[in-house]
């Protein structure tokens, strides 16, 4: 049996196509190139400037290079409020092209030149006579203050006040109330209560005065 020439030639074409679009769904065949084999988006390479394409975006070129935005459109003289998802082939000006771009990049990597080191060895030496040097006199550090013995202080516990010989009654009757911790500081203790600290510590202070 044979076949129609017309007929078998559609048939080639129909199975072409077929085998394109079932690679293109498979993820192994890409035509645009932004898209690899494996069906990942094509990145540019860090310090290979020529795997650039016009396709790829600011941000992409930005990433990769770690160069600021910013840095691209100053430049290039292009708009500030140019969007960072902008393909680089929609930026192309008398000044701003995917070449352009690539050798500007190539020329922020390129290491700087070491400075010249002028030798000097048939320079003159000259002797320098350091002069000692002078210490600047030392400022007395200032001593912390320390309360007069015997003296109620903000700092004052009931434990002091009892080993300075004020009777237990005495401070009670100037506190108005029992004697807690001994060792709980007077001043936390009154302006707890809502009592005025200067008027019981000049109290306070009158019954230590008696004991001596």
């Amino acid at each position: 049996m044979r076949i129609n020439p017309m007929v078998y030639g559609v048939l080639v074409l129909i199975v072409f196509i077929g085998v394109i679009l079932g690679f293109q769904a498979a993820g192994v065949w890409s035509v645009s190139g932004k898209i690899s084999s494996s069906g990942d988006q094509v990145q540019p390479v860090a310090g290979e400037v020529d795997t650039i394409k016009g396709w790829m975006t600011l941000e992409q070129i930005s990433t990769t290079y770690n160069v600021p935005i910013a840095d691209i459109l100053k430049q290039f003289e292009l708009p500030p409020d140019t969007s960072p998802s902008t393909a680089i082939k929609d930026l192309e000006t008398d000044l701003f092209s995917v070449t352009n771009l690539r050798t500007w990049l190539q020329s922020r990597m390129q290491p700087a030149e070491a400075p010249q080191i002028i030798s000097t060895s048939a320079a003159p030496i000259r002797q320098i006579t350091s002069t000692p040097a002078v210490s600047a006199p030392v400022a007395p550090v200032p001593k912390e203050h320390v309360a007069a013995d015997r003296t109620v202080t903000g700092k004052t516990t009931f434990q002091e006040l009892l080993d300075w010989g004020i009777p237990r009654d005495a401070i009670q009757k100037v506190i108005g109330s029992d004697i807690p911790a001994t060792s709980m500081v007077v001043k936390d203790f009154v302006t707890g209560k809502g009592m005025q600290f200067p008027t019981v510590k000049t109290q306070l202070q009158s019954l230590v005065d008696q004991t001596k």
